[in-house]
């Protein structure tokens, strides 16, 4: 089997993950993400409502300034403005009907297709031929040009957007010249909307990031109260198998020296004498037995599951990436630090993943093979350069902390990335140790 891309690079800056956030425990009281949540909701109610009022206002003010100071005739003024109404509230429509779906993951508002955002563009070029007055309507359009189409296409179109709402009454012909309100309004208000919108985004991203933080800390919460549960079972059966060991294996192993010295001195005796060692002897047997699975078999994990429950703990913190955990070959048992190792080198890989790769799409492969078991994480997110030299600040260290944990183990790590093509990480460790002890 070869090994397939994997996990982001900057995957590996930070590659230990969480750590310990201060101390919280499982005692702490839960955060909850509704904070976050409701603050980013409630901005994205905000704009949203904010360009209906503007897309119901401006067109209607410009179809009575049409028709009032450029003596546009009535029925016309008021079909341009129904038509760039229109074109709104039917994007708009089918926006709110796709939901979830039609939701932009960097601005957390309803928006519709690139498609819609250009036809009203181009929708209204055309009113401003019919009357000047209606260039005003740029100024909600430059919000959503900028949010619909992207960092590099969004600011192109906004300028195009800017300088037609400058030039449009040279072009309808209505003016000669242009004063310079008329020419610095429409670039003001271009600029604006730029500052305006980078800094709604950058709300928007800590917003989102104290979001995941939370998902974070309620998956360590879990996940501590989880191991909190296991070792008190595991401390329970130990005590449950002293307690056997001292009294009830004890006392059989009494009865089995009582029924044998009783035997030597009445030999008439005999027969019932050695069915009471042999009843006690069975006895002790099972009990003894019962003593090693309460000590030795605890509750534990196989690496499958830990795996599921790494992805099922990612996928509560965002809908991007998708996850996907392949298994190949006939699972073996594993000791238990090798099933740590590889559960631990996973989370620390899928956290770097969500952070870094900005990939759409991971795949955990784990595979079974004579002596050994890898594991591979591939990303299609933007990669990195394996052989650049990193500092700690860029997270170099979780590279090297992941090394140092899978050669601990005896195992080791490959890395295949590059800019812009994803990247994978083999894990494998031997699993000969393990057989042999079987």
């Amino acid at each position: 089997m070869t090994s397939t891309p994997a996990s982001d690079p900057a995957g590996l800056r930070d590659a230990d993950g969480l750590g310990d956030p201060d101390g919280f425990s499982s005692a702490d009281p839960d955060p909850g993400p509704e904070a976050p949540q409701e603050t980013a909701a409630a901005l994205a109610r905000t704009l949203r409502g904010a360009m209906h009022v503007a897309f119901a206002v401006l067109p209607a003010v410009g179809a009575v300034r049409a028709h009032d100071a450029d003596a546009v005739p009535l029925p016309l003024a008021l079909a341009t403005a129904a038509a760039v109404v229109g074109i709104y509230l039917i994007g708009s429509w089918f926006a709110l009907r796709r939901g979830e779906a039609g939701r932009s993951a960097r601005t957390d508002l309803l928006l519709p297709s690139r498609g819609w955002v250009l036809a009203l563009a181009l929708v209204w070029m055309a009113s401003t031929f019919v009357s000047a007055a209606f260039v005003w309507i740029a100024f909600p359009l430059f919000f959503l040009v900028l949010f619909a189409l992207g960092r590099v296409a969004g600011p192109l179109v906004l300028g195009a957007v800017a300088l037609w709402a400058v030039l449009a009454p040279l072009l309808a012909r209505e003016q000669w010249s242009l004063g310079i309100g008329e020419t610095l309004g429409p670039l003001v208000g271009a600029v604006f909307s730029l500052i305006a919108h980078a800094v709604y985004r950058r709300l928007l991203i800590e917003t989102d990031r104290n979001r995941q933080l939370v998902a974070q800390l309620r998956a360590a919460q879990s996940e501590l109260a989880d191991s909190e549960r296991r070792k008190g079972i595991a401390e329970e059966r130990q005590r449950l198998a002293q307690d056997i060991h001292d009294t009830l294996a004890q006392g059989l192993n009494s009865i089995v020296l009582f029924s044998r010295g009783a035997r030597s001195a009445h030999p008439e005796a005999t027969e019932p004498f050695s069915r009471i060692e042999d009843t006690a002897r069975e006895n002790l047997a099972d009990a003894r037995r019962l003593v090693r699975d309460l000590a030795d078999r605890a509750p534990r994990t196989t690496l499958e599951q830990a795996l599921r429950a790494v992805i099922s703990r990612a996928e509560l913190l965002g809908e991007s990436p998708r996850w996907e955990l392949r298994v190949d070959g006939t699972p073996r048992e594993l000791a238990p630090a090798q099933v740590e190792t590889l559960h631990r080198a996973a989370q620390s890989l899928v956290a770097n993943v969500q952070r870094h790769a900005e990939a759409e799409r991971c795949v955990l492969t784990l595979a079974w093979w004579p002596g050994r078991v890898s594991l591979d994480v591939v990303d299609d997110g933007r990669g990195f350069d394996p052989s650049a030299p990193t500092s700690s600040h860029e997270g170099g260290d979780g590279l090297r902390l992941l090394r140092t944990r899978l050669s601990r183990a005896g195992g080791t790590v490959a890395i295949d990335s590059a800019p812009g093509e994803g990247t994978t990480v083999g894990l494998t460790l031997p699993t000969h140790t393990q057989e042999s002890d079987a």
